[in-house]
């Protein structure tokens, strides 16, 4: 069986790295990985700058290229997570100066798709947790403006949203009908299966974290589910989400349980992979 990691985190400055974490994912039958850009102050670069966000570029770039040596696929997300506008305004950078900075990442962002450097744009979206109401507002403006670029340059997206079930999934189907995207382009990250349950009626793409993926999910007849681990590679918050490799096992588990048929694995860790990001199957 082959297996892939849909969304998760790679910080070689704390952590393995994606060459190291790719290794080990391959040589439990992974294929593809999903890495998704950390906020800059993971990485050190806590300067509240355009120049923190072309260093995570700089980093994503080099560390997508040392995934692929270990002969897996890759794509590669830059976004604006929504926790960094709450971190910008704990530092005393609220929405108006704040702006500015997203407006330059955005257009960090589109050059670099443009130019092929990365393959989409996340995490953007809306806190999952509780914030202000202002930080949250701010936020969800981030995630339009970003959908608005998937207009522009037909390429997948990851979103960061709170778990609302039908008011989620609903939300982001009107947006994406309003600012008329391909519903095959948005992808709702870390879904819980009642919000999965609605994506997939509205037709969204989804991925279900592994460490939520028991056999009350795998069980569930899905179009568009993928799989995903959310690894954080940080060793300072062990526990915080699975290990890549913990999807190969979990699932194999399924496998072996008769939870989960091969064909019905096969469409989930290939068939959508390809489908949703547009990769070449193994």
């Amino acid at each position: 069986m082959l297996y892939s990691d849909a969304h998760l985190h790679v910080n070689p400055i704390r952590g393995f790295g994606a060459g190291k974490i790719a290794r080990k994912f391959k040589s439990t039958g992974g294929w593809f990985l999903s890495i998704i850009s950390l906020p800059p102050h993971y990485y050190g670069f806590v300067e509240p700058s355009i120049e923190s966000y072309r260093k995570v570029l700089d980093l994503l770039i080099r560390e997508a290229s040392r995934a692929k040596e270990q002969g897996v696929i890759v794509a590669v997300f830059m976004g604006f997570h929504p926790a960094e506008v709450d971190y910008y305004y704990k530092m005393g950078v609220k929405a108006d100066r704040l702006s500015g900075i997203v407006d330059e990442v955005f257009k960090l962002i589109e050059d670099a798709l443009r130019m092929g450097l990365i393959d989409g744009i996340g995490e953007v979206g809306r806190p999952h947790y509780g914030t202000s109401p202002e930080r949250f507002v701010f936020s969800e403006t981030i995630m339009v403006k970003a959908i608005s670029l998937v207009r522009d340059y037909d390429v997948p997206i990851q979103l960061h949203t709170e778990q609302g079930g039908y008011a989620t999934a609903y939300s982001v189907r009107q947006l994406v009908d309003l600012l008329k995207i391909p519903v095959s382009r948005i992808i709702l990250h870390h879904a819980s299966f009642e919000t999965a349950t609605w994506s997939d009626f509205f037709g969204l793409p989804f991925t279900a974290p592994i460490k939520q993926f028991d056999e009350k999910y795998a069980s569930h007849k899905w179009s568009n589910c993928m799989v995903e681990s959310d690894f954080l590679d940080d060793p300072n918050r062990p526990g915080v989400s699975a290990y890549p490799w913990e999807i190969p096992s979990t699932v194999r588990k399924l496998l072996e349980s008769g939870v989960l048929s091969e064909e019905e694995v096969y469409r989930i860790m290939v068939d959508n992979i390809v489908r949703f990001f547009r990769v070449k199957p193994p």
